[in-house]
């Protein structure tokens, strides 16, 4: 079952998913269900900033910044982002 997150959350990337960037996209394997998973530059951005332990909201005001996103806007799509990426078992909500 996966834990509920907010802005406030950190993820973590498990160590049974495997990454690797490709001109600047990431495929990712997670190696339990067997799943492929792609990401855009934008994409990778976000896994970089997870991968440095940073809570969500870190990671928003960095891409708000970063690309010039409105923060309500910038929300949705990372929250989004993270939940597809928690349904698919690469990223854990640390407790």
């Amino acid at each position: 079952m996966a834990l509920a997150f907010s802005l406030s959350s950190r993820v973590r990337i498990p160590d049974r998913v495997l990454f690797q960037d490709l001109q600047g996209e990431l495929v990712m394997l997670e190696l339990k269900k067997g799943v492929y998973f792609g990401l855009d530059a934008i994409g990778t951005r976000i896994w970089h900033l997870l991968g440095e332990q940073r809570s969500l909201q870190e990671v928003l005001d960095i891409l708000v910044q970063e690309y010039e996103l409105g923060e309500a806007e910038g929300t949705e799509d990372l929250l989004g982002l993270v939940t597809q990426l928690q349904e698919h078992g690469l990223v854990e909500v640390c407790p």
